[in-house]
């Protein structure tokens, strides 16, 4: 997973500019005038265990992924157009998010989108200014958020994880993968393969 969407962005700027990478700093820009489309437009969908996939719980549900732009801390720029054609968790993790019972389920939760070839995972810290310790490595793909795209997507707390499909649309929405324990992130990854078959069934 790491290789496939952090690769992609390397091969794509290095083709780009036909020049060896520099460091980049880890600043993110979010153009204005992006904003996610009317959720008007947003297609229903069955209620699935482990994602809340209606407007109720999450009123960007069914609209597009807005534009984003962030620096990777030792790499090229990321955008949503990296995302496009695959199966995205966007994690949005603060510092703490819930502490050491939250880190091992998004430990775990990278470990299942490691095992999917179709499946990424890639977590945003919103941050205003990073920090040593926010730009310090994770032991998955982050990225610092200092201009405010958590903030576009509505995103009020953390953590808070997104679900995105190849379209770039925004799929399903939960919250804390702690607070429900019991299953741990087992209904998180059956609730994908779910959301993937209603969306590949024939209307």
């Amino acid at each position: 997973m790491r290789k496939s969407l952090l690769g992609v962005s390397m091969s794509l700027a290095f083709a780009a500019c036909g020049q060896p990478q520099a460091a980049m700093s880890t600043d993110a820009t979010v153009p204005p005038t992006e904003q996610a489309v009317s959720t008007d437009t947003a297609k229903p969908r069955a209620s699935v265990k482990g994602w809340d996939t209606d407007l109720t719980a999450y009123a960007r549900n069914g609209s597009t992924l807005p534009s984003f732009a962030m620096k990777q801390p030792d790499g090229p720029e990321l955008t949503q157009e990296n995302l496009r054609d695959r199966w995205t968790i966007l994690a949005f993790l603060g510092n703490d998010s819930g502490g050491k019972p939250e880190k091992d389920y998004v430990a775990a939760l990278n470990s299942a989108a490691d095992q999917d070839p179709d499946l990424d995972f890639l977590a945003i810290r919103p941050v205003a200014q990073p920090t040593d310790a926010t730009i310090a490595r994770a032991a998955w793909p982050t990225l610092d958020d200092t201009a405010g795209f958590a903030q576009s997507l509505g995103i009020e707390q953390t953590p808070t994880y997104l679900l995105i499909g190849p379209d770039l649309t925004i799929e399903g929405y939960r919250g804390a993968l702690s607070a429900t324990p019991d299953d741990g992130i087992k209904s998180v990854i059956r609730g994908i393969a779910e959301i993937r078959k209603q969306i590949a069934a024939p209307e």
